[in-house]
């Protein structure tokens, strides 16, 4: 079972989806995506985000080729989605070379961990950020085509939070993202706006929104997240069935996680 954070960077997902994955959180059965090909001798001691993708993309690539023939539809769309959004050559290889290491990722679980629950903030919906890295005009139906398309997890929590905040988180970081590096209040007032509009679309699409839980990560007050974590938890509490596979009571219908008052 593949569970994805999805939201804008600064909403909270990597935090949310590390301490779920703590062992005992929400089973024992729980694993980060990552350590699917990370957490082996050797392995576990990097951590350079650079070096974690490329031995990411090594280990899955058997299992993306293997997917080719089914994958096919969503790979050339999303390599059109780069010719018409990405800003410029090196956004378009990189970010297929991103869409690929996802999709080979998702396919690994898939075949190898079918009876885990697999966290992931790095995910194949997460690639819905494309439509968001620039000025062209945003086009609903090629999002709703994404949705279509994109290879879907089981579960999405979308972790939401005001833009003001994600604002102030983003212009807070020491290591500024990419997308913000050099850039103005307004101007990462504008691109986060435009990601969140992005993810509201995402979520609300017909073949993925029964899937998706929101959650309001609004403060970041350590008590507030550990609450959060705990009530994420209490809804994916995994039970055992008879063949072994967990699966997490979530309601079929989007539930929505209240912030604190």
């Amino acid at each position: 079972m593949i569970v994805e954070l999805i939201g804008c960077d600064g909403a909270g997902k990597t935090t949310l989806c590390r301490l779920l994955a703590e062992p005992g959180v929400v089973g024992d059965r729980t694993v980060a995506m990552a350590d699917l090909v990370l957490d082996h001798p050797g392995l576990r001691g990097i951590t350079h985000a650079t070096a974690r993708n490329v031995v990411q993309e090594l280990g899955s690539l058997p299992f993306l080729l293997r997917a080719y023939p089914r994958r096919r539809s969503y790979l050339a769309f999303a390599r059109r989605m780069h010719t018409r959004y990405a800003p410029s050559l090196y956004h378009r290889l990189n970010g297929m070379r991103g869409i690929a290491r996802r999709v080979g990722m998702y396919e690994l679980a898939r075949s190898r961990a079918a009876d885990r629950v697999v966290l992931s903030d790095e995910g194949t919906v997460l690639s819905a950020y494309l439509f968001a890295l620039t000025d062209v005009p945003l086009d609903r139906s090629d999002v709703e085509r994404f949705a279509e398309l994109v290879p879907p997890p089981d579960r999405i929590i979308y972790v939401k939070a005001p833009i003001a905040a994600l604002v102030q988180r983003a212009l807070a970081r020491r290591d500024r993202r990419p997308q913000h590096a050099g850039k103005s209040r307004s101007e990462v007032e504008r691109t986060i706006g435009r990601t969140v509009d992005v993810f509201d679309l995402v979520a609300e699409a017909a073949p993925l929104r029964d899937s998706v839980l929101v959650v309001e990560n609004d403060d970041d007050d350590p008590d507030f997240v550990r609450g959060l974590v705990a009530n994420l938890a209490s809804e994916f509490r995994v039970t055992a069935e008879a063949s072994g596979v967990l699966a997490a009571r979530v309601p079929s219908d989007r539930l929505h996680v209240e912030p604190r008052s």
